[in-house]
């Protein structure tokens, strides 16, 4: 019975062993898991703080706000992780979730059933044409044949440009092919060069009262505000295209080779060339975020406002904008991540339509035809 009893005891000794290893093991994986789930949280609360951070204060949180939502889904798999080992820690995750709300909706919105209008309302465009897909001819042009077909009430066009080189789009041909859809129009067109020009337009089938340019710094991109009547009813469209990143063919080179070849040379250099581009473009766009946002705050009708602004919805930029008195089309119609950047590299929401709080929008939509560089974007607005 004695010599039962221990090597019972001996037999127990390994297994004692081999459930202390799978403990500490098991510890060092959860203390590791926590620590890196607590820097992921503390990254996605400094992204989040991009919406309020000016860039000219701190330029961080704007380089990370771009990776907001790549950040969001990491912290929702640690907060996946601890429910699944059944640990108290979830709580971190869940409360940063909470304290970025707004964010969240704003990137990930949930709309699964289309709000009916409840009334005929406008069908807002907004679109960047890309220089009308580099001076295409009007009978070749799938962009203004877009536009001509959308049924849009108001359009608003980014990057619109024409040349009077003999084999390029002209202004004439451009008005010859959406004057009869669009009688009323307000432009605000700069030269590139002697033969190129650049700018924005806004095209309405309703009657424009009032033009204006907004003032900002900018050597070629700029925004216009425009007074329409809407059978007796005045609205204001403000029509945007904020400051470029200025990311060239070489720059897009540089970010491929850093996917395929990741070494401390290839991302210093890549990161040193995009900073200089990205860190001026931030700090501008501030400036003209904030020149808009006084001329909605001095205004007294209602704002439909579109355009693209070069940044993300976690941006001060874009936050700047929408201010307290907008609302955006996209999360109170949108479902999930939608980007409107057609490059696969760069699958951002740039082009926004936003409007006053007490009208009312549905049928929000990003068209993926590849005519430009970026998607189409229209809602139907409902005005009181």
């Amino acid at each position: 019975m004695t010599l039962s009893r221990k090597k019972s005891e001996t037999n127990s000794l390994p297994q004692a062993e081999g459930t202390k290893k799978r403990s500490i093991l098991s510890r060092l994986l959860t203390q590791t898991a926590l620590l890196t789930n607590l820097g992921v949280i503390a990254v996605f609360l400094l992204a989040d703080s991009a919406r309020v951070v000016n860039p000219e204060t701190f330029l961080l949180p704007s380089y990370l706000g771009l990776a907001f939502p790549l950040i969001a889904i990491l912290n929702f798999c640690f907060l996946f992780w601890w429910i699944i080992r059944r640990k108290w820690y979830l709580i971190f995750s869940l409360l940063s979730f909470l304290l970025c709300q707004e964010s969240i909706k704003e990137t990930f919105p949930i709309h699964f059933k289309k709000e009916e209008p409840t009334q005929e309302g406008l069908k807002v465009l907004t679109y960047n044409v890309h220089l009308f897909d580099f001076y295409k001819k009007k009978n070749q042009n799938s962009v203004l044949g877009y536009i001509r077909n959308s049924g849009a009430d108001i359009v608003c066009i980014q990057e619109y440009g024409f040349s009077k080189k003999k084999d390029f789009l002209k202004e004439s041909e451009i008005a010859e092919t959406l004057s009869d859809t669009y009688p009323y129009c307000h432009t605000d067109i700069g030269e590139i060069n002697s033969a190129r020009t650049f700018g924005v337009a806004t095209y309405s089938k309703y009657p424009i009262l009032s033009r204006q340019k907004i003032n900002y710094e900018s050597k070629h991109n700029s925004s216009i505000r425009t007074e329409i009547s809407v059978n007796g009813q005045k609205i204001t469209v403000i029509n945007c295209h904020l400051e470029s990143n200025k990311i060239t063919e070489n720059d897009k080179e540089l970010i491929k080779q850093l996917s395929s070849k990741l070494d401390n040379e290839t991302a210093k250099t890549t990161a040193d060339q995009l900073s200089k581009k990205l860190g001026p473009s931030y700090r501008l766009r501030a400036k003209q975020a904030e020149a808009i946002a006084e001329i909605i705050a001095n205004c007294k009708t209602p704002i439909i406002l579109c355009g693209d602004f070069n940044d993300v919805p976690i941006s001060y930029t874009y936050n700047t904008i929408k201010g307290e008195n907008l609302l955006s089309a996209y999360a109170e119609n949108g479902c999930g991540y939608g980007y409107t950047f057609s490059e696969k590299m760069f699958p951002f929401r740039i082009d926004h339509i936003l409007y006053s709080k007490g009208l009312e929008s549905c049928e929000y939509k990003i068209d993926t035809v590849t005519h430009s560089d970026h998607y189409p974007v229209s809602c139907r607005i409902m005005l009181k």
